[in-house]
């Protein structure tokens, strides 16, 4: 009867162990998780305007950069580029209703 409680004791003891790590490397998750990101080094990165056009406005988001540029002739383009490789991701031409 002794090795039956002896065994319960070492299971008790090794199952409040791996639940105090566990809650604590659950702690220390949500903890990395909640804090903000810090960028690494600002990268440098050249975006070409299309010929003619100049920035009018931006906005950022999260993953892509939307550039408002605008012509001579006073029509809006917009331009959406990768906020992390500097890519053309598309090419917009706003043009007004017939």
């Amino acid at each position: 009867m002794e090795s039956w409680l002896r065994l319960v004791k070492i299971f008790v003891v090794v199952a409040g162990v791996v639940l105090v790590l566990g809650t604590g490397l659950l702690i220390a998750l949500l903890v990395a998780r909640s804090t903000p990101e810090r960028g690494g080094e600002a990268v440098l990165r050249d975006v070409v305007l299309p010929d003619g056009l100049r920035l009018r406005g931006t906005d950022l988001g999260r993953e892509a950069i939307l550039l408002e540029l605008e012509d001579d002739a006073g029509l809006v383009h917009l331009l959406v580029i990768d906020a992390a490789s500097g890519r053309r991701l598309a090419f917009f031409r706003l043009v007004p209703a017939p």
